[in-house]
């Protein structure tokens, strides 16, 4: 039987859910029945206490359409959000199909917003579909003596790869983390970076460097999944100022800002300006 006959049939119907989280070439698969479901080379697999959701709206209000994900507590694609969110998106494609049958059904594309844990032994992972990002603001430039990109975007041309630092966590707190080779480099230097190591598949997660002391960072987020004798990577920040742009990476002909500008706005209601 094919899918859209066992979608109309009374009694040969057996539907199942296939969720696929990615991130990357990362995968993590599942399917709402009791037990393992092959589709191709991948295998999608069930989860104990099962997994579901409040079902799929399409209202047209993107905040009101959120996707809400039950599963258990220690579920592997929930954990990253344990201590702070994931410093890459993981997205969400949802198929349904009928148990048996080879042709399943595209549903839903979307990713994970935030993740909460009502309870010890449950978690509610909440989505939001493509739609909602086409509702966030787009045009941000504005005339500013502040540069309005970030540090290495196509529009900042710095490449971070002449100015990374590779290096080994030494010891570390729960905020911060040190190495002597941080000690080699000006205090701030690292101010507003980030450092970022290996999770596996060629994918690495990162934090944000707060503040740059010595051989000490202290890291936006926390050290959770960092360790001791870990090889990690750091890259310097940038305050967005044009002295920063010019004596820290040599790069004030591509800086999008004014920084002559003047201090006097032209709508402050004086006739003469």
């Amino acid at each position: 039987m094919s899918f859209d006959s066992r979608e109309r049939s009374l009694a040969a119907g057996a539907p199942i859910r296939f969720y696929e989280f990615r991130r990357g070439v990362m995968r993590w698969l599942y399917v709402s029945c009791d037990r393992d479901v092959a589709v191709g080379t991948q295998v999608f697999r069930t989860v104990r206490g099962g997994i579901s959701d409040n079902g799929i709206r399409q209202s047209g209000v993107a905040r009101q359409d959120s996707l809400i994900i039950t599963a258990p507590a220690d579920i592997d694609v929930a954990q990253p959000f344990r201590n702070s969110l994931p410093s890459a998106k993981i997205g969400l494609i949802i198929h349904d199909g009928h148990y048996g049958e080879a042709e399943r059904k595209w549903r839903y594309s979307g990713a994970i917003a935030s993740v909460r844990w009502p309870s010890p032994d449950q978690c509610a992972i909440t989505c939001q579909d493509i739609d909602a990002e086409l509702d966030r603001p787009g045009l941000v430039d504005t005339f500013s003596r502040a540069c309005t990109t970030y540090l290495g975007s196509p529009w900042c041309k710095v490449d971070m790869n002449v100015h990374r630092v590779e290096t080994t966590i030494q010891t570390l707190t729960g905020a911060s983390i040190s190495s002597g080779t941080f000690a080699s480099y000006p205090d701030g230097w690292f101010n507003g970076g980030w450092v970022e190591w290996q999770i596996g598949q060629g994918e690495y997660d990162s934090r944000t460097i707060e503040h740059h002391t010595g051989s000490t960072l202290t890291l936006l987020g926390g050290t959770l999944a960092l360790a001791p004798n870990m090889a990690i990577r750091a890259y310097p920040g940038c305050d967005f100022f044009a002295s920063t742009c010019q004596d820290k990476f040599n790069n004030l002909p591509n800086m999008r800002a004014v920084p002559q500008m003047d201090g006097k706005s032209p709508f402050d209601g004086e006739q003469v300006f």
